[in-house]
């Protein structure tokens, strides 16, 4: 018997959890606080020693160990596009779908000052794309030129118009800048292309990035990480809905999952073409967004802003003043835990912000342009169809109520506009298994799946 460990780095606990993917079972999981800062590989000894007690030495010995990281600030992009709602939304999505936290976007021309903000931020990868096949090449190569001059250590990853592919890995090249070449992620109206520029932007961070995260310490023993943590989550979730051949999964889903920091939001469900138009860039099977102001701890002053100081403290039984109070608590302490009923309620508040503002900035919307012979026009993700909305991370699996902080993304009978489902099946990921799911989705998914419809739970 071969037992699978997952283990997860990330800014605060390093996560394990051990499979027995032949048999489908759930052995057990821990976490333990992260040590990335000084040597990773110590609390991953400490999960793996804790693992002794269920598996035994040998079985240890003999596992495989499969890994994510989101240490360190997780995979940091820039994306470069020419067109905001074509070219530019598509290398987003490709971004975001590879695991990556996108720090900022251009759209068009690059500017000088545009380079100068890119050399600060240094990001680890640089996404440059835009221009249909047999389309625009002026636009690119002025792009290309611009970022051959700047200061930066990145990673170049050209996923444009094809035609120009040669020149651009040699203007780049003259400016001592890593390239690498993918297909076009938006080759035609119509028509997203991720999977090849997805795939060289994981490979790089497996390869040449990880171990620049404060991972190294950790590879004698885990040989390398697989992919980002948000990558694996959706995985996981995208083996939950479509099963395989011989299980069937839960069909369309979304994923929140609320932290600290951030909310990570995926959705999972093909396209409706039933008489609507839709404009813009095509959507993904598996998307990915991600919030940056809306986290519970540190980005919880953010969060309350966007969710109205005014109401939230009303909705936690709380005067605005201890409302701003609570929040600054949080955002000066990320290990903040309620010590009373108030305090938990509060949480519970931001949370529900957290999920039904996150909601409503993934989704799609009906827009006003007038096409003739079509029902409507849509511009963005149409999930009116989600049957299952599924939720991991503390605020949630700790909420006492997941399936009413989860309600909290359907669609309300005003919002006439929004492409949200107006009701759905609640599941919650008690056991924050879902990365896991997905790290072993390529082993044995059959297993993987088994274990995820086992713990993933429908809640009431």
């Amino acid at each position: 018997m071969t037992y699978t460990f997952c283990v997860d780095f990330g800014s605060t606990f390093t996560k394990l959890c051990v499979f027995d993917l032949e048999r489908g079972e759930l052995v057990m999981t821990t976490k333990h606080p992260t040590t990335v800062g000084t040597d990773a590989s110590i609390a991953l000894l400490a999960g793996l020693a804790q693992a002794k007690r269920y598996v035994g030495e040998k079985g240890v010995k003999k596992g495989r160990i499969v890994t994510s990281s989101s240490a360190a600030g997780g995979l940091r992009m820039v994306v470069v596009g020419l067109t905001q709602r074509f070219s530019l939304l598509a290398g987003k999505n490709v971004a975001l779908g590879a695991g990556a936290r996108i720090i900022k976007t251009y759209a068009n021309y690059l500017t000088e000052e545009n380079v100068c903000e890119i050399e600060k931020m240094n990001p680890e990868i640089l996404l440059l794309c835009g221009g249909i096949e047999g389309g625009n090449v002026d636009r690119i190569l002025y792009n290309a030129k611009m970022l051959k001059e700047a200061d930066i250590s990145s990673y170049v990853v050209y996923a444009g118009n094809q035609e120009v592919a040669p020149y651009i890995r040699q203007e780049l090249a003259t400016g001592a800048i890593s390239c690498y070449m993918a297909e076009n992620v938006f080759p035609a109206y119509g028509q997203l292309n991720a999977a090849p520029a997805g795939n060289i932007i994981r490979q790089l961070f497996m390869e040449r990035i990880a171990g620049a995260k404060g991972l190294a310490s950790a590879f004698p023993f885990i040989g390398s990480v697989q992919m980002p943590t948000p990558a694996a989550v959706l995985a996981g979730g995208q083996l939950l809905a479509q099963g395989t051949d011989k299980e069937s999964g839960l069909g369309s889903l979304m994923v929140f999952d609320v932290g600290g920091a951030t909310t990570d939001v995926y959705s999972f469900m093909e396209e409706n073409g039933s008489g609507a138009k839709h404009v813009g860039s095509p959507e993904p099977f598996a998307k990915r967004t991600v919030e940056g102001d809306l986290g519970v701890r540190s980005s919880c002053l953010s969060l309350a802003e966007a969710m109205n100081l005014t109401a939230g403290a009303k909705r936690a039984g709380r005067s605005a003043e201890q409302f701003l109070s609570d929040c600054r608590r949080r955002a000066a302490i990320d290990t903040y835990v309620p010590d009373n009923e108030f305090q938990k309620e509060v949480d519970v508040v931001l949370a529900e912000g957290a999920v039904e503002i996150s909601a409503r900035r993934h989704c799609g919307k009906v827009t006003n342009a007038y096409a003739r012979n079509v029902s409507e026009t849509l511009e963005g993700k149409d999930l009116r169809k989600i049957g299952s909305m599924v939720g991991t991370g503390g605020p949630i699996i700790h909420s006492g109520n997941p399936a009413g902080l989860l309600s909290q993304a359907l669609r309300r009978p005003w919002e006439k506009e929004l492409l949200l489902p107006e009701e759905s099946k609640f599941y919650l990921d008690k056991r924050y298994i879902l990365y896991a799911i997905g790290l072993c989705a390529g082993i044995n998914p059959a297993g993987a799946l088994h274990i995820a419809k086992e713990n993933i739970v429908e809640v009431d």
